[in-house]
């Protein structure tokens, strides 16, 4: 049994590109912690994708555990390898994750499978000094900044991929400021929805901004050893983390 787990753990860690990563545009470093419980096993993801149209990132978080969970995991991964380099738009990124997650839930049902969504948050960052971003019902990015951090608007988040029939209407996208010298951070509720004994939630914003001035590594770092310290150990999700820098600055 430890073994099954660790190697659904190790399966996991193979789907996604080890940390810290660089383009021409940010160099990106981060946490990746899956859980190593088979029950639990979730379907958190990331990439980060040179593209003729600027650097895409995805991060991701398929709903429900267990190991079909990364089954639903592997079709977004590989849909977003390939739209982030051929889609001329980011919207049309996000379009062609919606028809991987469809498909996927199409042979799910075949196989006896629970349908499943997916949140992501998608950006697309360029030279210019602002971030295009489509939010499928993901934590909004926190901006860290001139000693400070806080969430970036994005307006209203998206829903989820999978479940954009639902809605009869196309999505939206936003752009914000990721000025010189800023830093991005983005994770999924493994992080957020973290509890300690008392059952309250990790306060990630406040911990960003007593941290915001250290260099991105270092962050990653504290909040590796903070979130241990604040759970006791007991980790009960997947744990990713992105935080991102332009290239120079």
């Amino acid at each position: 049994m430890r073994r099954l787990r660790s190697a659904a753990a190790a399966l996991q860690r193979q789907l996604v590109r080890p940390l810290p990563l660089r383009s021409l545009d940010v160099v990106v470093d981060g946490l990746y912690q899956p859980i190593e419980e088979d029950t639990m096993v979730g379907g958190d993801m990331y990439e980060v994708a040179p593209s003729p149209h600027g650097t895409r990132v995805m991060i991701a978080d398929v709903q429900g555990k267990g190991l079909p969970a990364i089954g639903a995991a592997l079709a977004v991964l590989g849909a977003f390898r390939e739209a982030a380099y051929r889609e001329t738009t980011l919207m049309g990124v996000a379009d062609a994750l919606e028809d991987a997650v469809i498909r996927h839930n199409r042979f799910a049902a075949h196989t006896g499978e629970r349908e499943r969504f997916v949140t992501a948050l998608l950006l697309d960052i360029g030279p210019e000094l602002e971030v295009d971003a489509v939010n499928c019902g993901h934590i909004a990015p926190y901006l860290i900044h001139g000693g400070n951090a806080g969430l970036a608007w994005l307006g209203e988040p998206e829903v989820p991929l999978g479940l954009a029939a639902l809605t009869g209407a196309p999505r939206h996208g936003a752009r914000f400021a990721f000025p010189a010298g800023a830093s991005l951070l983005l994770c999924t509720d493994g992080v957020t929805e973290a509890r300690n004994r008392e059952g309250e939630f990790y306060p990630l914003e406040r911990r960003l901004r007593a941290w915001a001035r250290d260099p991105p590594a270092r962050t990653v770092e504290a909040l590796a050893a903070d979130l241990t310290a604040f759970t006791d150990g007991a980790q009960l999700d997947d744990i990713a983390v992105l935080i991102m820098r332009r290239t120079g600055s």
